[in-house]
């Protein structure tokens, strides 16, 4: 009998997990955050990518478009200590970002990453997509696209932009 209960503890726990890990691949998915998910649990191979390497160089412009929690001059402080002294640009307030054409990031080989934050939904360049961000991340010819998120939403502050800066720059798409 008790053999028999530790095989349906055994699949609880199997289930539970099973549960849990797929949640947050979902999410980390959701928010375009599944490389770095995947390489918690050593797997990075396994992300799917619609990103073109060849889009911009390791040592491009990083551009950071969403309205910060933070101020400026921390943002340069943080790429200046990462080793990434002057590749930052950014669009910081939202008349910028609505006025900003966001076409012109296709193809465009200055541009390494784009790190997004929260902006308005009624810019230029969304075409059909429900924002400039899914456009962005499904089409193709566009540089990496990554969100920075908090409390489960769009916020650009100092640590997840940290923390998104230390996990390219180790995975060898950004350069210092």
């Amino acid at each position: 009998m008790v053999a028999h209960v530790n095989i349906m503890n055994d699949a609880s726990l199997l289930g539970e997990a099973i549960k849990y890990f797929t949640e947050e691949l979902t999410q980390a998915f959701k928010n375009n955050n599944l490389k770095t998910v995947l390489t918690k649990y050593h797997y990075p191979e396994l992300a799917p990518t619609i990103v073109d390497d060849s889009i911009g160089s390791p040592e491009g412009k990083i551009l950071v478009i969403g309205v910060p929690s933070c101020k400026l001059k921390e943002l340069q402080g943080i790429f200046n200590a990462f080793g990434l002294k002057g590749r930052l640009e950014c669009y910081t307030d939202y008349e910028s970002i609505q006025r900003y054409n966001f076409r012109n990031l296709m193809y465009n080989n200055k541009y390494r990453l784009i790190i997004v934050g929260p902006m308005p939904h009624s810019t230029s360049g969304k075409d059909e997509f429900s924002s400039v961000i899914a456009r962005m991340e499904n089409t193709e010819g566009f540089p990496l696209v990554r969100r920075a998120t908090a409390n489960g939403g769009l916020k650009i502050t100092k640590t997840n932009i940290k923390q998104i800066l230390q996990e390219e720059l180790e995975s060898g798409f950004l350069a210092a």
